[in-house]
């Protein structure tokens, strides 16, 4: 009990930040990825604001809790889920246009052929996370959701799904880290449908008043190509990419 009451209030003195000197922008990305192009894109947009940046680990779901009430200022990596932002504003134009892919084991690659074929399958997903909308809407898929990328490529070692959908950027450096490139591959089926992410902004931020600064960082980013670039050299550096 005691170690969980210190830890709150460390917690509290990073999301308290702002308050004992410069702005800071605060952000959060995946343990897994604290150096990663989410990261990457984030030091951008801070550096172009001439803002310090305070990276935060957490997974996915708790990321998105703690940045609608505030205590996060920007993310990236969001899809726009409608028209209606509530406490999420989406900086437009996007930054980046992804593909979903699937991953399956190499001995059941005849197992996942067709999008029908995903009703019969158990699907490692990221938790909250959004794919594309024939997915979204599909009541007949059994998902199973995770906090990790690691979680997921470890629940298809072990045989506890059948399948798991990712990035396909990000996937295979980890699967060729583990070791599993000879037994986890790509499925032959993959969706077409391309997905939009976007730089996006807390309304309950303490930022919100500088939403004019991030808008002009993310437009100028684009224009000069800065997101692609980061992309092209982050995964350049990768192990195995040579």
């Amino acid at each position: 009990m005691r170690l969980y009451v210190l830890f709150f209030i460390a917690l509290l003195g990073f999301f308290s930040a702002s308050s004992i000197g410069q702005e800071v922008m605060r952000t959060s990305v995946s343990e897994e990825f604290m150096d990663g192009l989410q990261a990457k894109y984030l030091r951008n947009i801070a550096s172009h604001m001439k803002m310090k940046i305070e990276i935060f680990p957490m997974p996915f779901a708790r990321r998105l809790r703690e940045f609608r009430q505030g205590n996060l200022d920007l993310l990236v990596g969001l899809q726009r889920e409608n028209d209606q932002e509530d406490e999420v504003v989406y900086i437009n134009p996007s930054y980046e246009t992804l593909r979903h892919t699937f991953f399956i084991g190499k001995d059941n690659l005849d197992k996942l052929q067709s999008f029908n074929d995903l009703k019969k399958l158990s699907i490692g997903v990221t938790r909250h996370a959004r794919y594309f909308e024939q997915f979204n809407l599909e009541p007949d898929l059994v998902m199973v959701p995770v906090s990790t990328l690691r979680q997921k490529v470890e629940l298809l070692k072990n045989g506890r799904i059948s399948t798991f959908v990712h990035f396909q950027e990000s996937a295979l450096p980890l699967i060729n880290k583990m070791g599993l490139q000879n037994e986890i591959v790509l499925a032959d089926y993959q969706p077409i449908e391309v997905n939009n992410y976007y730089v996006t902004i807390s309304r309950n931020s303490a930022l919100i008043n500088k939403i004019h600064l991030v808008e002009t960082a993310v437009r100028e980013a684009i224009a000069n190509h800065e997101f692609a670039t980061i992309r092209r050299q982050h995964y350049a550096s990768l192990p195995g990419s040579q």
